[in-house]
């Protein structure tokens, strides 16, 4: 079961880091620049949460228990960041549609 949460971590991770590239170049040959709407902000908290998550897994130890506490409720409100990004990508993806 270990291997299997440190394999959903690691590709959500990598997926993040792709889905903020991708959006930062697509926004930028589409409308020049950057800002367009909150997605931007929603997507910049998500990606700092994902990163915490990440680090904070590889910190879990039984000298630091608190860490796993740490993990657990950033992922807590990672669950939050990423309906906020949906709602927001909701409105950037009609911006593209004719």
């Amino acid at each position: 079961m270990r291997s299997l949460h440190y394999t959903i971590g690691i590709s959500m991770v990598g997926l993040v880091l792709l889905l903020l590239a991708i959006g930062i170049i697509g926004t930028l040959g589409h409308f020049g620049s950057l800002g367009h709407s909150s997605h931007l902000a929603a997507g910049l908290v998500v990606v700092a949460l994902v990163l915490l998550s990440a680090f904070s897994a590889t910190q879990i130890s039984p000298e630091r228990p608190w860490v796993r506490t740490l993990h657990v409720g950033t992922n807590i409100i990672l669950f939050i960041g990423f309906a906020w990004v949906s709602l927001t990508g909701w409105s950037v993806v009609q911006k593209y549609l004719p």
